[in-house]
């Protein structure tokens, strides 16, 4: 089942259930959402002086502005866009491995989408980085991560692992208001909406979902 949400509703969600997993380790959360269309920031964002005018702009424009704790970069949210984020604790005593627990997250979403799926950077997609699932050499899914020292056992850490992903090929409406908005903020690059792929059209939704479900839980 997905999901609908304001993202602001969609975020403060995540970070309760990693509270929920900080204290109590042995939980697990797989959560599929989706949302109004909106621009999601992450909080680093909100330190530049014209960030406040930039958000006024893009929401008289029809796209809101969020601010997430996770690190990453400015993301669309809307139609043919669904999050899965998966919370988890750590094995007790064990550190925590950012690339082991990005290859946890980016592991089934390459499973289920098959031949073609691979991860990396992607010059011009929105909030590109290393652990990027693509899909033919275009990205699919875009991933971020926020570790918290468990409070119900400091020996383990509650992991909450997002991605974003394209079911639908993302609109050019999406990547002119991420333009826009970075141009406001005085960002000199812009987002390509080339560099991106969808779902392919033989996976429907909901079999990707069921079978992503499958997948995160081996």
């Amino acid at each position: 089942m997905i999901d609908f949400l304001d993202a602001s509703e969609a975020l403060a969600k995540e970070l309760d259930l990693l509270d929920d997993v900080s204290r109590n380790p042995d939980r697990r959360h797989l959560w599929f959402w989706e949302s109004p269309k909106c621009l999601v920031a992450p909080k680093s964002l909100s330190n530049k002086a014209n960030f406040e005018q930039a958000s006024s702009v893009l929401e008289a424009e029809g796209w809101p502005v969020n601010l997430r704790s996770t690190g990453g970069d400015v993301t669309p949210q809307g139609a043919g866009i669904v999050n899965v984020s998966h919370v988890y604790a750590t094995e007790p005593g064990k550190p925590v491995d950012l690339k082991r627990e990005y290859d946890r997250l980016c592991t089934p979403l390459e499973q289920a989408l098959g031949p073609g799926a691979g991860r990396g950077w992607q010059p011009g997609a929105f909030c590109d980085g290393e652990f990027n699932v693509q899909l033919n050499n275009r990205k699919f899914a875009g991933t971020a991560m926020r570790v918290r020292r468990g409070k119900a056992d400091r020996n383990r850490s509650a992991i909450l692992a997002h991605a974003i992903m394209l079911i639908d090929p993302v609109s050019t409406d999406a990547i002119d208001a991420i333009n826009r908005f970075l141009s406001l903020l005085g960002e000199d690059r812009r987002i390509d909406v080339q560099a991106h792929a969808c779902l392919p059209r033989n996976i429907s939704r909901q079999a990707f979902v069921a079978t992503l479900t499958e997948t995160f839980s081996k």
